[in-house]
């Protein structure tokens, strides 16, 4: 039996759920936030342990998948960008109502991972949509084992889905400048429109772009998805528009990401481009830069991947550029 004398109620500040510290060893969640409910169990467990049926199992609290998400994406808003919040959401609903939200996460196991991955394919998610849900699940999970809510994350090495993908596609300088055409007078997408084919910067980078940031000869990008900032040169082309759209200060564009996004898609179906995503603007950037003779260790500090890897599907450009060049030869 247990010393009532020994226990103790605390609550824990990362999540705000309130613990039991029954001995120096061992401890249990109360599943909760309310103080009031908390030391109503708290109680409980006291009278249970003069009684001596206190149960002390030597394992890690748990909670079900409904609160282990709330608890995530709560922690979420304070430490990742708002589009991976977004994400994870998505994800972890979607593989909640699949797995069940009363199921306790110390429960989980891969076969719902797969029961999920099932129930995407069927109705008709994209492999790289699955892959990326995949991620952000798996994730979350690490980030419980990393809160002691369980030993060991349930989902590692579980394995995304294998499919052809396509070569990032992008436009050619004629492109580039036919859009810049249709766009026209409009000051703030020519702008836009200047970022992302001249930075490579993502949607959400130069969304939350502040004047600020904009600074001599380079553009600080502080807040990026692997959370490493970095300094992009400013061409002379770039620096052109950005003078003609009058610097000003606090953010470039006061407007949402989603006005932002149709806006681009809107001129470039106008311009015969309508094949084109605003993300593969990005790679318009990366892939104009290496069939320039830019080295692909250049390219992916410029567009901030944390692995060469990641910048690898660009290497045929660079092999094409190659094979392109030695038909030049006269002889």
């Amino acid at each position: 039996m247990k010393s009532v004398d020994g226990m103790r109620l605390f609550k824990r500040e990362d999540n705000g759920i309130w613990y039991v510290q029954i001995d120096r060893t061992h401890k249990r969640s109360l599943q909760t936030r309310d103080e009031r409910e908390a030391k109503m169990r708290f109680i409980a467990l006291q009278r249970e342990a003069v009684k001596g049926k206190l149960v002390v199992l030597d394992r890690t609290p748990t909670m079900s998948l409904q609160e282990f998400v709330k608890v995530y994406l709560e922690w979420c808003e304070s430490n990742r960008a708002p589009n991976t919040c977004e994400r994870s959401g998505r994800a972890l609903r979607k593989f909640m109502e699949i797995a069940g939200k009363t199921k306790q996460i110390s429960d989980i196991r891969k076969k719902d991972m797969d029961s999920y991955v099932a129930y995407c394919t069927s109705i008709r998610n994209k492999p790289t949509t699955i892959n990326v849900e995949i991620r952000h699940t798996k994730a979350a999970f690490s980030w419980a084992v990393t809160r002691e809510y369980l030993k060991s994350n349930p989902l590692q090495g579980y394995s995304l889905l294998k499919f052809q993908k396509p070569l990032p596609q992008f436009l050619t300088p004629q492109q580039i400048q036919k859009v810049f055409e249709t766009i026209g007078d409009n000051k703030r997408y020519r702008l836009v429109f200047a970022l992302y084919v001249y930075t490579g910067a993502r949607r959400e980078e130069i969304h939350r772009l502040q004047w600020s940031d904009i600074k001599n000869d380079a553009i600080t990008i502080k807040t990026t998805k692997n959370y490493n900032p970095r300094m992009i040169p400013i061409s002379d082309s770039l620096r052109e528009i950005i003078v003609e759209y009058q610097v000003n200060i606090g953010k470039l564009f006061n407007i949402t990401i989603d006005q932002m996004s149709k806006r681009i898609k809107y001129y470039l179906r106008k311009a015969g481009c309508g094949h084109i995503r605003p993300h593969d603007l990005r790679h318009t950037f990366a892939s104009q830069l290496i069939m320039s003779g830019v080295d692909m260790k250049t390219v992916q500090e410029l567009l901030g991947h944390t692995t060469y890897h990641t910048t690898q599907i660009y290497a045929h450009l660079s092999q094409q550029h190659l094979e392109d060049a030695i038909r030049k030869l006269p002889y």
